[in-house]
């Protein structure tokens, strides 16, 4: 049998030929690309490598922009800044040296700083790849200055310097890796003045309550950024986008009444006290509010101070208070790492009793706020000015009325008692004396719808429009002229019972009555200027409606003067000085109680009102609580110290 033929292998000459042409254009590419890349190193290298470097290390940090300020009316500085330090450490530039470098950068930090040296040591040695460990926050200007002089003897000249001198420079020289990061802490010079005016901030410049957060977004700025780069010459340069400035804020507050009128609360506090007291100070001319104070002050530099929950709770409650906050807070942790919402069930008992819990932030929320423009409550007689003022302008009343008092009137079923029994009495005695009888027919003169419209004309269940938050919604708090067709209704409300108000709609009201009928928005804030003190924004008086004529109120402004020389408020009288006024005492509810709110509101002087001091007093701790001498003898107390430094306020000739 035949053997098979092997196939040939062998490599054709036209095949080495391809070959060869192959093996060689590679060749002529390897070397091309070798040329290539010895002109690219030869000629670019240099910027290849900034670029690689660039990219390895470019970097920015945050220039924080400085919260404006907060004045009060004379410059006085009532909200500041103080810059603040966080030092870094950079522990691979500082291992990147030689041993002897970090030494010294250890050494250095314990002596300026009393540092641990062990700690600072593992530190550095944990975090060998890091260019950013945050050490210490909150450094003062005094903490970090020795320090900081101390690392600028590194650029200092070692020329006719002492041996002593040398060896300091040399240290410094040796430091690595150390650098410190800049902020700002709000501070307030004068701790708890005007407390409830200013507010607080807490974390990232957040104004909590008063002028801080209504004005927040004006006092707040911009962050600036400085970004860190490589140049060609491989030395690092950077770029800086500068911070803007918030915007400062001029308070209408003037420093010395608030002073005065805090003094003269805690005086009353710490002699008589009360649930609340209250004092407010305005301008009836364009609804400035010069002086605002409430009980239990808080320190702003120290807003979360539970010390200060003593004056409202006692350690038991506020024990209870905070283990109540910690169960709460971990049910919702737990909640949220499920992902599912509790579905427990419970009674109706058990949901009562949840809702009379409180947490910790519950009872300081309490004491944040401000109660002149949150609470409300019955204003009692005070209201009796605009009930009369109503009558004037509407053509109810003529002036010339008078009324017979017995000491009460029967209305429907109803026997609606009185203060005193007045006899015969005039429409301004009526005032003066206080009588619910003559103020109950005078509504019943008027009519509901009359009545409702100028309750609402002045402002009783709308928002005064002040630059406060916080306040209280208060429509709901008083009757539409369906319900005035009550007779009990309406004879009620008419010295001030069955309905509530906030300080705040009493005084901005009351203003009107007594300034010739312009209702001024109430404001706090006069101007806001920018960082060069370059007035952005001017806050001028704003009328917002007009509530009773020249005529009308020159007629109240003469029954309330008689009020404080002949009538109820003779203990607000003040030498050389015409002064207006109208008592109250609220009865609150539950009646049964006997639980009493009692004001004052006075003004001076009677023929130009120019000041206005109110105050409200919430059951104060007396065996007696329905007297309204209490709140007048504060409210002269205040207004007597204050016209002492108001000279160019008018006095009698």
């Amino acid at each position: 049998m035949a053997k098979k033929k092997k196939a040939d292998r062998r490599l054709t000459t036209p095949m080495k030929g391809k070959l060869i042409l192959v093996f060689g254009g590679i060749i002529f590419l390897f070397l091309i690309l070798v040329v290539k890349l010895c002109y690219v190193t030869a000629t670019k290298g240099k910027e290849y490598e900034t670029a690689v470097l660039s990219q390895q290390k470019h970097d920015s940090t945050i220039l924080p922009f400085e919260r404006g300020k907060i004045y009060d009316r004379n410059g006085n500085i009532l909200a500041t800044n103080e810059k603040i330090y966080t030092l870094i450490l950079e522990p691979q530039n500082i291992l990147l040296q030689d041993k002897k470098y970090e030494e010294a950068t250890i050494n250095a930090l314990h002596e300026y700083f009393g540092f641990s040296k062990s700690k600072l040591k593992k530190t550095i040695e944990d975090n060998p790849y890091s260019y950013y460990e945050v050490y210490k926050k909150n450094m003062t200007y005094d903490e970090v200055e020795k320090f900081q002089k101390f690392l600028d003897l590194a650029d200092a000249s070692m020329k006719g310097v002492s041996k002593a001198k040398k060896a300091k420079i040399e240290s410094a020289k040796m430091v690595k890796g150390v650098s410190f990061e800049e902020d700002y802490k709000r501070v307030y010079p004068y701790n708890s003045l005007a407390c409830r005016v200013l507010g607080y901030t807490s974390s990232g410049n957040v104004g909590n309550w008063g002028i801080e957060q209504y004005y927040n977004s004006q006092l707040n700025g911009v962050n600036g950024r400085a970004y860190y780069y490589f140049n060609e010459e491989l030395d690092q340069e950077q770029t800086v986008k500068e911070a803007k400035n918030g915007n400062s804020v001029v308070s209408t507050i003037d420093m010395q009444i608030q002073k005065i009128i805090e003094e003269k609360l805690n005086d009353f506090d710490s002699k008589i006290g009360s649930k609340v007291t209250n004092i407010l100070v305005m301008d009836p001319q364009n609804g400035e509010i010069l002086g605002m104070a409430s009980s239990n002050p808080y320190d702003l530099n120290e807003p979360m101070d539970e010390k200060k929950l003593l004056s409202l709770y006692s350690q038991s409650e506020i024990d209870e208070m905070k283990a109540y906050t910690q169960e709460k807070e971990a049910e919702e942790a737990s909640e949220e790492g499920s992902g599912e919402e509790s579905s427990e069930e419970t009674t109706e008992q058990e949901d009562k009793d949840t809702e009379k819990k409180k947490t910790i932030y519950d009872a300081f929320y309490e004491l944040w706020r401000n109660a002149i423009i949150s609470d409300t409550n019955e204003p009692g007689s005070t209201y009796k000015p605009f009930t009369v003022a109503t009558g004037l302008e509407s053509g109810a009343l003529t002036g010339n009325e008078s009324y017979f008092c017995t000491g009460s009137l029967m209305v429907g079923k109803r026997n609606i008692g009185c203060s005193h029994v007045h006899g015969n009495i005039t429409l301004k005695d009526a005032v003066a004396k206080s009588c619910n009888v003559a103020m109950m027919n005078i509504a019943f003169n008027e009519g509901s719808e009359t009545f409702y419209n100028y309750q609402n004309l002045f402002g009783f269940g709308r928002s005064t429009g002040i630059d406060l938050p916080g306040e209280a919604e208060t429509k709901n708090l008083v009757y539409n002229a369906s319900n005035y067709s009550n007779s009990v209704t309406l004879a009620t409300n008419a010295f001030g019972q069955n309905f509530n108000c906030t300080m705040m709609q009493m005084a901005a009201g009351f203003c009107s009555l007594i300034n010739g009928g312009n209702y001024y928005r109430p404001h706090i804030v006069k101007q806001i200027q920018n960082d060069g003190g370059d007035v952005v924004k001017d806050v001028g008086k704003e009328v917002l409606r007009k509530t009773v004529s020249e005529e009308t109120s020159a007629s109240i402004r003469s029954y309330m003067q008689e009020t404080v020389e002949n009538g109820t408020g003779t203990k607000a009288q003040i030498e050389g000085y015409t002064i207006g006024g109208k008592t109250g005492t609220a009865e609150k509810i539950p009646r049964n109680k006997k639980d009493y709110y009692v004001s004052f509101i006075g003004f001076t002087p009677v023929e130009k009102p120019e000041l206005l001091v109110y105050v409200t007093i919430d059951e104060p701790n007396v065996s007696f609580q329905a007297n309204a001498g209490l709140a007048v003898e504060l409210e002269k107390s205040c207004m007597e110290e204050i016209l002492g430094i108001k000279p160019a306020i008018s006095t009698k000739e």
